[in-house]
């Protein structure tokens, strides 16, 4: 009897001990060359290996007021309300500065079909000083609830072609 009173105490102290999170985790789709992250409705999908489509502030800025831009996006956001897709575009300039353009779109009611409403620079990041290359912290808003922090990492040589994207929900 009073081994089983211990044992009972002791899983109670460990289940005790354990950490709580807060709040939970969104669903992390395991996937080896895409991200995707779901919340609230809303998906986010980013490419592992994400291309850096533009070298210059000149460059993004007329690339993301196009309607069409010939690069593959490396980040997107689906909304689920008002049904919209935000393409996060790319720019690592000279001096290791991170420029993230968001380009727009409306998405019809009844199929995929997308509108291009506008396109923007959203933010810059200057590189964390790390010792292998640079390093950009990239806070991406999925839900009212849920935010993504996105890592994106690159050798330290310009021009860039891609980054290399993780985050801190990735196992």
């Amino acid at each position: 009897m009073s081994r089983s009173i211990i044992s009972i105490a002791a899983s109670l102290a460990l289940l005790a001990s354990a950490p709580v999170e807060s709040q939970p985790r969104p669903p992390l789709a395991v996937d080896r060359a895409i991200i995707r992250v779901s919340a609230g409705g809303n998906e986010l999908r980013a490419l592992r290996d994400a291309p850096v489509a533009f070298s210059s502030l000149e460059q993004i800025v007329a690339g993301i007021s196009l309607a069409t831009v010939p690069h593959a996006a490396p980040v997107t956001i689906v909304r689920a309300s008002p049904p919209q897709e935000i393409d996060y575009l790319l720019c690592v300039t000279s001096t290791g500065t991170l420029v993230v353009g968001e380009r727009f779109h409306n998405l019809g009611a009844d199929g995929p079909g997308r509108l291009f409403v506008r396109g923007e620079i959203a933010r810059s990041y200057p590189s964390l000083s790390v010792p292998d290359g640079w390093l950009w912290l990239v806070d991406v808003p999925l839900s009212r609830e849920v935010r993504v922090t996105l890592q994106l990492r690159a050798p330290a040589r310009w021009p860039l072609e891609a980054v290399a994207v993780t985050t801190d929900l990735a196992q």
